[in-house]
């Protein structure tokens, strides 16, 4: 679907710091993400809501996020817990219209700036982006640890 801006990055078309690619889901760092490693976990295959992935489609998404989870923490972000986010459709404040779960490494006392940050981008209000530069190499680090993880497993 070339007019969604996730389905472009899935298709090479649009830049994107990519942490992992897999079958069907496709892993990335948010451009306007509100804290370092902020990533998007998103179905390659264009969906707009949850319930119109296939289970097995949920359940690889899921997976995903699991694994970026351990990628954070492996790789030396501040991860003492995460926020997890799904804006399920346009009513709920998505704003690009293709599932996609939020993966946030969240720290003791990083509350107020975090919360700051989303309520911002209720708003609409998202920022500046983060230079590409730095989401490459935090995206390539946590694919290292992802493939460390891999090999230490025998996949």
């Amino acid at each position: 679907m070339n007019d969604c801006l996730f389905c472009r990055i899935v298709e090479g078309l649009e830049p994107a710091s990519v942490v992992e690619r897999t079958s069907s889901t496709l892993t990335f760092l948010d451009l306007y993400g509100v804290r370092e490693g902020h990533a998007l976990v998103i179905p390659r295959r264009h969906a707009l809501r949850l319930e119109e992935l296939a289970p097995a489609e949920r359940r690889a998404l899921f997976d995903a996020v699991a694994r970026v989870q351990f990628a954070q923490r492996a790789a030396g972000l501040r991860a003492d817990g995460y926020t997890l986010l799904v804006n399920d459709g346009p009513a709920a404040g998505q704003h690009v219209p293709h599932v996609h779960v939020h993966v946030v490494p969240r720290g003791r006392g990083d509350t107020c700036a975090v919360i700051g940050r989303f309520v911002l981008a209720t708003l609409n209000y998202f920022g500046r982006p983060r230079p590409r530069a730095a989401l490459d190499a935090i995206a390539a680090r946590l694919h290292d640890r992802l493939r460390c993880a891999d090999a230490a497993s025998g996949d």
